[in-house]
């Protein structure tokens, strides 16, 4: 069983993973409709969730490599 904080740290990553494949299609929604504000908004919204995956992602490989993550039984 994962511990809360492990638990945590991968359940945000898949959330902002998801959201930012939802933000390519919104980006090309906002295309479609000829919204270029609309494009800047969701690739300026994409730039900070991906700055926040890849700390959590750093987070997480620290967890790995201090032993504090095991995925055995």
């Amino acid at each position: 069983m994962l511990s809360n904080v492990n638990y945590d740290l991968m359940e945000s990553i898949t959330i902002i993973s998801k959201s930012l494949h939802r933000y390519e299609s919104y980006v090309r929604d906002a295309k479609d409709a000829d919204c270029r504000s609309c494009q800047e908004i969701w690739r300026r919204i994409a730039e900070q969730r991906e700055k926040e995956l890849q700390m959590l992602l750093e987070e997480l490989r620290q967890h790995i490599k201090a032993g504090k993550l095991s995925l055995g039984t």
